[in-house]
């Protein structure tokens, strides 16, 4: 019986009669007699990589050991092996994608057939999984893979995973066609919160039976979710004043993923505000300032947007947002207070006055009042107060109030002024100024005083600082700040030397005055002296120095309670420095000379001193007093604010994200309050915050006190993640052959991000200076594929990619079996006029001048070399995937 696939049995019988006349050189049949016979080959199915190669088997089971056959295909032939009741052929570089090779024998004059099927296959070329958008929670999207070039596509399956779970399995059992083809899967998903950030892939797998599977997968693509499930809500005051300022605040509850990432865009009468944003757990507030010059109805309108979603929200209300007060394009002016007398002397006559500016609207009401009580009030335009000094009105806090009622809404502008009462009792010391002390004993020194203005700070403090035990309690009352005085402690005591009375390294510069000065502490004082290579020198003199003073010097101090040394080395510099001068300040330090009288510290202290108690403890585990101490009690006046670069920095960079306060700090007595302001906002930056890169820019910190006020500059620079903002291709990213094209990649972040590209190996592809840009010139296949964009700078990277897939060329069709058949047929009749050799130029030259396939007999050497249509590809070709198997072992199957 014929193989399966052979052609038809009467074919194959005028097949056989021919080959017979070609082997006796004459039109008769042999006598022998026909006997059936069975021809198989071997493997029957097989794949085999596109350009790969085969060894195929063909045996028999005639008992002609003249049997005759051969192997029919279009396939290109290479080296072949035969034996009895058997052959073996090569078949090299397979093209076509399926073929069906035919094996032959005759045998006593009967042809039987057998037939393999071969299927070529090709891995995908690339598996792409398309970009994502931003999405919307709760909404439908569809997730798209391609799989392109990939043959034979019944064997593949297309899987779509999310994380470790599968969302999409995909077969193509019913594809119809044989060569390789470009597959699309797409699956529905409707993503949640909890898809944010997770990574989607596609994977591919191609079943190659005997071979296995060959697996290929795409880049991820990263979820980003969205969700912004309430309108924003809008706040501001519902009357604002011509000219003024007032502040709108548009706030966003259940921001996902981030409330950082929420972006706002705030109008007031169709002009975009300036606006903060500041942030809360998921909650976004921005707040802006509204204002107009003329009096009218205004819109206040609110859009906040993530990612895909926004919402916006508008207030027109006829009761709100009236822009001006309908009075006068003056507005509403603040109230003026008067106090005749800011300073006054206790018991004199004082006039307090609050009045309306002539441009006061009509219905506007006064109200003066001081911290406790409503002193008076009453219709514009003036209230007046007349009150007798006493030390109790010290520091009174007087307020004028204006208050205009607008339906139901009330505005309120006030001013308010303290008044000084001055005493003229001055401080005085209840204690005698000289006092002798056992060590360990404690001492109590009381002082008090009257004067006005009550002092911001009274400080206790003696030369050697840093003793325990102190404490002061200011009494209240008004004193003349302009007295110190002294308290004299005498403790018998041995003498020491320290850092600050005899510093250990000086440097002078020669031919300059210094002295080589050390000071002792002890009771009675001691005496100093110093000395160099044994040759002492004064410690109260002074000398022009030269390089020889430089050295390590040996300095004692000595009473008849002890001794105590010290080392001092002294630098000479032989060039002219800058050196600063130490002096005193005043109110801020006093020296303070120490002379025994008659064995007792002599003292004159001042005649007043302010009101203040002391309790002194000599001696005990942290420090001894000893020598003649000296004890000043300083009055530190108030004073005006001061600002500097350590206590409020002028640059400062943040990253978003994280927490942050805007503190500067102050100097003044009292002391002062600093709130920082942002330039075009109307709140201060106060306390921590969760900050975002709209808090960048500049701010304005003022501190303040009763004294004065003073102003920095600080900028703030907020840093983030690089985003990609814009990744296109130019002029089309459907690029023909030879042609040139670009791929930009735009992106933004704080620093600004560093470009790195992931592209196909080809040497036509060049980048920009700055890496932002891909070209490539004369585009070929080598530059098909995935292009990939990274962003990245300190806080984090971002990527995205773009696909180039350039025009193919689609080679001809494999040859139809049965022309094989048609053209043997046809031979067949040639034969009866030329023989055998004219049947196999026939095949050979018909089939070359079709280009339908390469034919190599399987007795002759020769070849028939046959250039079909021309099919090149533009795009990758594949090789032979594995060695074929041997002849031998093939024959061995048979």
């Amino acid at each position: 019986m014929p193989g399966r696939g052979c052609p038809d049995p009467g074919v194959l019988r005028h097949l056989g009669a021919l080959l017979r006349l070609s082997t006796t050189g004459a039109f008769a049949i042999s006598g022998a007699a026909e006997q059936s016979f069975n021809v198989s080959l071997w493997p029957e199915d097989s794949v085999v990589e596109h350009g790969g190669s085969i060894w195929l088997n063909c045996s028999h089971t005639c008992q002609d050991p003249s049997a005759r056959g051969g192997l029919e295909t279009s396939l290109t032939k290479a080296q072949n092996k035969s034996g009895p009741g058997w052959m073996a052929q090569e078949l090299v570089d397979i093209q076509e994608w399926v073929s069906a090779p035919q094996c032959y024998f005759n045998c006593y004059g009967n042809v039987t057939c057998a037939v393999a099927h071969i299927t070529t296959y090709r891995p995908p070329e690339w598996v792409v999984l398309e970009p994502l958008p931003e999405m919307e929670l709760g909404q439908v999207y569809n997730l798209t893979c391609r799989v392109l070039n990939v043959a034979p596509v019944t064997h593949l399956s297309v899987t779509l995973r999310q994380g470790g779970r599968t969302l999409h399995t995909e077969t193509f059992q019913n594809h119809t066609g044989t060569g390789p083809d470009d597959v699309t899967v797409t699956h529905e998903i409707i993503p949640q919160r909890r898809d944010h950030g997770q990574e989607v892939t596609c994977h591919t797998a191609l079943d190659l039976r005997l071979q296995g599977q060959f697996f290929q997968n795409s880049p991820a693509v990263e979820l980003r979710v969205f969700d912004l499930p309430e309108e924003p809500q809008l706040l501001t005051s519902h009357y604002i004043e011509v000219g003024t300022r007032a502040p709108a605040r548009c706030g966003v509850a259940g921001v996902f993923p981030a409330a950082g990432e929420a972006r706002f865009t705030l109008s007031f009468g169709g002009e975009s505000l300036n606006f903060t944003v500041t942030t809360s757990g998921d909650t976004a507030t921005a707040q802006g300032e509204v204002w107009s010059q003329f009096p009218g109805q205004r819109e206040l309108n609110c859009t906040v947007t993530m990612g895909p979603v926004s919402r916006s929200s508008r207030v027109n209300h006829p009761d709100y947002f009236t822009a001006a007060l309908p009075l006068s394009p003056a507005g509403f002016p603040q109230p003026v207070l008067e106090i005749d007398q800011p300073q006054a002397l206790v018991n004199r006559n004082v006039s307090v006055t609050c009045s309306a500016p002539a441009s006061q609207p009509p219905g506007t009401t006064l109200q003066l009042r001081d911290s406790e009580r409503t002193l008076a009030s009453g219709p514009q335009p003036r209230l007046q107060l007349t009150l007798t000094t006493h030390k109790g009105d010290n520091g009174r806090q007087f307020t004028c109030e204006g208050n205009l009622t607008l339906g139901s809404h009330s505005l309120v502008k006030n001013m308010s002024a303290q008044l000084i009462v001055l005493c003229d009792s001055g401080p005085a010391l209840s204690e005698e100024p000289e006092t002798d002390a056992a060590r360990g004993e404690a001492v109590n020194l009381v002082c008090r005083a009257g004067g006005s203005p009550a002092p911001a700070v009274i400080r206790a403090f003696r030369r050697s600082e840093g003793v325990p035990g102190i404490s002061l309690s200011p009494s209240d009352g008004c004193f003349n700040p302009s007295h110190t005085s002294l308290i004299l402690l005498s403790v018998p005591d041995q003498p020491t030397l320290d850092e600050s009375g005899c510093p250990s390294h000086r440097t002078w510069l020669e031919g300059t005055l210094q002295q080589l000065a050390c000071e002792a502490d002890g009771n009675p004082m001691p005496e100093v002296s110093c000395s160099k290579d044994s040759q002492v020198y004064g410690t109260s003199g002074v000398q022009n120095v030269t390089r020889g003073h430089a050295g390590i010097y040996r300095c004692s101090a000595a009473n008849v309670h002890g001794t105590a040394g010290r080392n001092v080395t002294i630098h000479v510099e032989c060039e002219g420095r800058d050196h600063s001068r130490w002096g005193a300040e005043g109110g801020k330090g006093l020296a303070i000379s120490c002379q025994e009288t008659e064995g007792r510290p002599e003292l004159r202290p001042p005649p007043q001193w302010p009101s203040m108690s002391a309790r002194l403890w000599v001696g005990g585990a942290a420090g001894l007093f000893h020598g003649c101490d000296q004890w000043a009690l300083v009055l530190c006046l108030p004073d005006k604010p001061t600002m500097d670069e350590s206590s409020c920095p002028s640059t400062q960079a943040w990253l978003e994200g994280t927490l942050h306060t805007l503190a500067c700090e102050a100097d003044g007595i009292p002391v002062p309050r600093v709130p920082c302001t942002k330039e075009g906002a109307a709140d201060e930056f106060g306390g921590e915050r969760n900050v975002s890169r709209n808090d960048s820019g500049t701010y304005h910190c003022t501190a303040t006190n009763r004294l004065g006020s003073m102003s920095r500059r600080v900028t703030v620079q907020v840093e983030y993640r690089p985003i990609i903002l814009l990744l296109a291709v130019s002029p089309s990213d459907t690029v023909p052959r030879g042609t040139n094209f670009n791929i930009s990649c735009r992106a933004e972040g704080s620093p600004a991000p560093a470009y790195r590209w992931t592209v196909p190996p080809a040497p036509n592809v060049h980048c920009s200076a700055d890496n932002s840009t891909v070209s490539v010139a004369g585009a070929d296949r080598h530059n098909r594929g995935i292009y990939i964009c990274r962003v990245s700078n300190a806080h984090g990277q971002h990527l995205g990619q773009v696909r180039i897939q350039p025009h193919l060329r689609v080679p001809a069709p494999p040859p139809d079996h049965r022309l094989i058949i048609a053209a043997l047929i046809a031979g067949a009749a040639v034969l009866l006029l030329g023989g055998t050799a004219g049947l196999v130029y026939y095949l050979k030259s018909t089939a070359c001048r079709k280009g339908e396939y390469n034919v190599q007999d399987a007795e002759s050497s020769s070849k028939a070399t046959c250039l079909g249509h021309d099919s090149a590809v533009y795009g990758i070709q594949a090789r032979a995937a594995g060695r074929p198997a041997s002849p031998e072992s093939a024959a061995g199957n048979g």
